[in-house]
């Protein structure tokens, strides 16, 4: 296939990586290589989220949710998943997920001990994370999120939670305590995705990248 240049937003990172797709199909599962300049601040892991960002002819951002499935560090390569965003089953027919990668840290209610979280896709009424913390479902927990320079709070009760690339999965709802928190959730929220799309287009059009 023909080399197609794209960027990766990976969650430890300022701003997104560009990489060269070696194979494979953008929509499902492909190899890529990094540039040789960014090379060396990659420090994905296997089941990362990332976003994935490309320009299309008419110079439209797409961008796409996806995971690290597979890493070949000495040579730069990653193989990437794209995924679809699945909403948990109570908010279907509410609001869009939209895919992100985002750090963060969580902890229990009550508990003054924070794990490491990095944040898969976010909507206006849950999440998608991924922690090594060990939790219960309908546990209540206070989400940290790292956003630009920003740390923004969320509470939320778990509602799903499996094994991913051995760290735990977790659906969540985030808790609105009144009217006027709902409202302020419902703007971070947005304010959180437009950024996720500003940054995305900021580098693609600075790299007046094709596909």
């Amino acid at each position: 296939m023909q080399n197609l240049n794209l960027v990766l937003k990976h969650y430890s990172k300022l701003k997104p990586i560009k990489c060269t797709v070696l194979s494979g199909d953008i929509k499902k599962l492909f190899t890529v290589k990094l540039c040789e300049n960014e090379s060396n601040e990659a420090d994905f892991l296997k089941g990362d989220p990332v976003l994935i960002g490309l320009l299309s002819h008419q110079e439209n951002i797409e961008i796409n949710g996806g995971s690290v499935v597979a890493s070949m560090p000495r040579e730069n390569c990653y193989i990437i998943c794209s995924n679809e965003v699945e909403p948990i089953i109570e908010e279907r027919r509410k609001f869009n997920r939209f895919p992100t990668s985002l750090l963060a840290d969580i902890k229990q209610v009550g508990s003054s001990k924070r794990e490491a979280a990095c944040i898969k896709d976010i909507s206006y009424s849950g999440m998608c994370i991924y922690s090594p913390g060990d939790f219960e479902i309908d546990s209540v927990i206070d989400i940290n999120l790292y956003f630009s320079t920003n740390v923004m709070t969320f509470e939320a009760g778990i509602l799903r939670k499996s094994k991913y690339f051995g760290r735990n999965e977790y659906g969540l709802q985030i808790i609105h305590r009144d009217k006027n928190a709902m409202y302020s959730a419902q703007s971070l929220v947005a304010s959180i995705i437009q950024n996720e799309k500003d940054i995305m287009l900021r580098h693609l059009s600075s790299l007046a990248f094709k596909v």
